[in-house]
């Protein structure tokens, strides 16, 4: 159990890792599933290309300009988000039932219409093409319940339904990344296909011009009326402003006010120069001022010394000076020169003081005059102020009617302006829709596509094949391999039996360990008979039953081929013990009319051992008469003292017991053996009942000691695992 356990926890640990190869095992086993499902998509495929109606696809270019063409030199803008709407209306206006109507006026849809159904009455046909699009169209519209008359449809009607046909088949695109646009239309007929879609980009430039001429129309009209009550209302303002005037006896606002805001410039100049003289000037006064205040001398002025006459008279005092200087070294106080020389040079400090007054007092005036011209300047600016603010004061009343007349001239003139606009571009006639490439006859269809619907039904095929592959693989009910059979009923796998093809050269499945004790085979009996003894090293069973949930799963051919590989170690007995079918007897080739039916019921004592060739060490009990109560005789205490008295002189006891749902023999025997093999047919036993089966044995205790996969065929099972195919004995050479 132990060793069950750490097998499980591997087993769980490997669930949950991704073997790929698990999923391309399983792609291999369903190869011919999903073959098979693919050429039937393939089939469907080509039966639905040969019978699909050809459709072909007219293509036309188109060049939309979002800006419209204009005839006067003004430059038009547009927004991006704008640029957009722009498009996405064009592409309504094209698939528009207007469009659509002017295409079949165009081309004459309605008559050839009418054309093809006289023509078709005439030929006994049943149908047209336009017909089937009438019907089609029908189907579309809601219908009453109780079936009418059909009565026949006007020439609206008709351009009405043959419009919404073209609709339905019309495709437009692009205008996301450039200003081109494709329009498409299929049709059966490639000709009308092209026809229609020419006429569609034609009557869809002319849509625009018409939309467009028919607007600058109405503008031009609304214009014209606005017009004329603006030329009124202008003259009317002009009148009033004008008779103001001469009753007030004013001048235009504006030459006034240009003429009074000169004169308030000019005065401000002045101003400005007068107060920078005032300053200057009352810099000197100020210093006269202070020097006469300190008894300074006059000369240290700035004007003063600045002056020529001042130079010539400091000169001539300083030559004088110099003289009596040496004079007076030369002579007295009192001699002549000496007192000719001092006369002379007073009278030249004289001359200099009376000139040095002379500036001042020049200076004081100019002070004087700086003051009065700046206050007179003064009185000028507030003089005018006072007249500018009195005439604004008396002529609000002449700037209203000015402005008045002002903003109506304004308006007429953007008016006449936009009305001499309106009436150039009216006979404008430029679309800023042009054809880039027109729609020319298509000469291969673009439905069915061959090639695509070849490949999509491979493809689909292939993928639906593989989903119902995986799904019949991994939602199957029955066992497949031995892995599964642990996994699901939590029981060892005691091995395989491979699937043994009848054939008249190849030994029967119940004799094949006997033929051939070094085939793949036996090696797999010997598997299982290993298996089996493990089971309980210490105490391997002796008494082994064999029994499987439904009959025909091989646990007979399973039976006598384990108690033949037990022989090979030792005394082995093998017993027949289903007693409603037997099969043990006849497979081996034992004729025997008595057996332990006969032998438990009291009508024999005789030996009933039987041998087998090929297996000296083999016994074997048949089943002899079929009993009509197999039950009481399984349950019976002589049985069970006959398995105990066998016990002693067999190592082994193989029982081939009936199968254990269909009757409860095999529940019965389980309790008196030391060890039950289940032997489930691979691919076949399914898992639920299988399940049954060992709930069964499990409700009597019975001591389960593994399951057996019988039948299974090793080129399939190898689809689950390379480790499950061997297709030679080891050591023997391949022929």
């Amino acid at each position: 159990m132990q060793h069950l356990d750490s097998k499980n926890g591997f087993n769980k640990y490997n669930s949950e890792l991704i073997d790929l190869s698990q999923y391309l095992r399983v792609l291999r086993r369903r190869k011919w599933t999903i073959v098979f499902i693919t050429i039937v998509s393939i089939a469907l495929a080509i039966f639905y290309i040969s019978k699909a109606t050809p459709i072909y696809q007219a293509t036309a270019k188109i060049q939309a300009d979002p800006v419209q063409p204009n005839a006067t030199s003004q430059d038009q803008y547009i927004m991006n988000s704008m640029v957009f709407l722009f498009y996405e209306t064009q592409y309504e206006i094209i698939q528009s039932r207007k469009v659509a109507e002017t295409v079949v006026d165009k081309l004459g849809l309605v008559a050839k219409f009418k054309k093809e159904i006289a023509e078709a009455k005439e030929n006994g046909e049943n149908e047209s093409i336009l017909k089937k699009i009438k019907k089609t169209i029908k189907s579309w519209l809601p219908s009453d319940s109780e079936e009418t008359t059909p009565s026949p449809l006007s020439d609206s009607q008709l351009r009405t339904m043959i419009a919404q046909t073209i609709q339905a088949g019309l495709s437009v695109e692009g205008g996301t990344q450039s200003q081109v646009i494709n329009i498409g239309y299929q049709h059966e007929d490639p000709v009308l296909a092209a026809a229609i879609v020419n006429a569609i980009s034609e009557s869809y430039i002319e849509f625009g011009l018409e939309s467009r001429l028919s607007q600058i129309k109405d503008t031009a009209e609304w214009l014209s009326e606005q017009l004329e009550d603006l030329r009124a209302t202008l003259q009317n303002s002009e009148d009033r402003l004008r008779n103001f005037r001469l009753a007030q006896n004013l001048m235009d606002t504006e030459q006034q006010e240009r003429l009074s805001n000169t004169q308030l410039q000019t005065l401000n100049t002045e101003l400005v120069r007068a107060q920078s003289a005032l300053s200057e000037a009352k810099e000197l006064y100020g210093q006269i001022i202070q020097l006469e205040q300190e008894g300074g001398d006059y000369r240290s002025l700035g004007p003063v010394l600045q002056s020529n006459t001042i130079r010539d008279l400091v000169r001539e005092e300083s030559t004088l000076s110099r003289k009596v200087q040496e004079l007076s070294e030369r002579y007295g106080e009192k001699h002549p020169k000496m007192i000719a020389a001092r006369s002379d040079l007073a009278s030249a400090q004289l001359n200099l003081d009376r000139e040095a007054a002379k500036i001042v007092e020049s200076i004081k005036k100019e002070y004087r005059s700086a003051q009065a011209q700046e206050r007179n300047i003064q009185n000028l600016i507030a003089k005018t102020r006072d007249e500018l603010q009195s005439y604004q004061g008396n002529s609000f009343e002449l700037t209203r009617l000015e402005r008045e007349v002002e903003n109506n001239r304004r308006i007429y003139e953007s008016f006449l302006g936009k009305l001499m606009e309106a009436d150039v571009s009216g006979d404008y006639d430029a679309s800023n829709i042009r054809v880039i490439d027109s729609a020319t006859i298509p000469e291969w269809p673009i439905k069915p596509n061959p090639t695509l619907i070849f490949a999509a039904s491979v493809v689909i095929g292939a993928m639906f094949g593989i989903i119902f592959a995986f799904i019949r693989e991994f939602m199957g009910n029955v066992f497949r391999t031995p892995d599964q059979l642990e996994r699901e009923l939590s029981l060892p796998s005691l091995g395989v039996t491979p699937l043994v093809k009848k054939g008249k050269s190849t030994a029967p499945p119940e004799k094949q360990y006997i033929a051939d004790q070094r085939s793949t085979f036996a090696e797999a009996i010997n598997t299982i008979r290993t298996g089996l003894l493990f089971s309980n090293i210490d105490n391997p069973p002796k008494t082994i039953l064999i029994t499987s949930t439904n009959g025909s799963e091989g646990k007979t051919t399973l039976a006598i081929n384990l108690a033949v590989a037990l022989s090979q170690m030792d005394k082995t007995l093998l017993i027949e013990m289903d007693l409603r079918k037997p099969a043990v007897g006849k497979d081996l080739g034992i004729k025997a009319n008595l057996g332990l039916s006969d032998l438990l019921s009291g009508k024999t004592d005789t030996n009933v051992f039987h041998n087998v060739e090929g297996a000296p060490n083999l016994n074997v009990i048949t089943c002899g008469t079929i009993p009509p109560n197999p039950m009481e005789l399984i349950s019976s205490k002589r049985f069970a003292n006959l398995l105990n008295s066998l016990r002693d002189r067999f190592t082994h006891i193989v029982i081939d017991s009936p199968p254990t749902l269909p009757v409860s023999d095999s529940c019965v025997l389980a309790k008196m053996v030391d060890a039950t093999i289940v032997a489930v047919k691979a691919e076949d036993t399914k898992i639920s009942t299988v399940k049954e089966t060992i709930s069964r044995l499990h409700k009597v205790n019975a001591n389960i000691t593994g399951v057996v996969l019988t039948q299974a065929s090793p080129q399939k099972m190898s689809y689950y695992g390379e480790h499950y195919y061997q297709d030679s004995y080891y050591g023997v050479e391949k022929k």
